[in-house]
């Protein structure tokens, strides 16, 4: 009997290529992840704007208007809500356009690796700068910046689902519930972020008179 070499239909769906493929994707993920984490940490701040007295949340986004509140508001709320509302058509609908499943999956694809970098730069701009000069106003202050931070846990567990870094073994309707889930959860965050941003600091304690310009704020690093 001659020996076959395997055909490339049984390769492919072999354990072992399937084990290969993932490592694949997972070292691929890895690199975006570190080469986005280094972009964060190289970008310049931003000059500050006035300080109002607000939340640094606040002070974030009324800055440098309108990027900043374009690209730490609107472009990963915007992003959420899209998966979202596609999420909808997919879990009520049997048959799901095609232009409606591409959609949710690469803004999906794109909010985590997005959010991270939003992540990495606030965090060495001005959550790290905050904390060691005992800059923050009041619980509220650390919740909405906290909670707004918090945002990557669904948004970049979302990200590894699209890749297949996440669940590569799940099956269809087990991914698509955690993929709901991490949506909800990010609009959870999202709007604890909001609601905690919005609150006068002096209301829940601040005292305003103490620190007016605490050296370090949300939307750029330098006042």
């Amino acid at each position: 009997m001659v020996a076959t070499a395997p055909t490339t239909a049984g390769l492919a769906g072999s354990p072992l290529a399937a084990a290969r493929g993932r490592h694949v994707r997972i070292a691929v993920v890895t690199i975006v992840s570190l080469a986005i984490a280094v972009i964060g940490l190289l970008l310049p701040a931003w000059p500050a704007g006035d300080d109002m007295g607000s939340t640094h949340y606040m002070g974030l986004l009324a800055a440098n208007q309108p990027w900043n509140l374009l690209l730490f508001m609107a472009v990963p709320v915007v992003l959420a809500e899209t998966i979202a509302v596609s999420e909808l058509a997919i879990l009520f609908r049997r048959t799901v356009a095609p232009v409606v499943a591409g959609v949710n999956r690469y803004a999906g694809l794109v909010a985590g690796f997005y959010f991270l970098g939003v992540l990495v730069y606030l965090t060495k701009h001005a959550v790290i700068p905050l904390t060691t000069s005992g800059g923050w106003r009041g619980w509220a202050d650390v919740v909405a910046v906290g909670f707004y931070l918090l945002g990557i846990v669904p948004l970049l567990g979302m990200s590894l689902l699209e890749t297949r870094a996440l669940g590569a073994d799940w099956h269809d309707q087990r991914r698509l519930k955690v993929h709901a889930t991490m949506v909800g959860l990010f609009l959870v965050v999202a709007h604890i972020a909001m609601i905690a941003g919005m609150l006068d600091p002096a209301v829940v304690g601040w005292d305003a008179t103490h620190v007016m310009n605490d050296g370090s704020t949300m939307d750029g690093m330098t006042p």
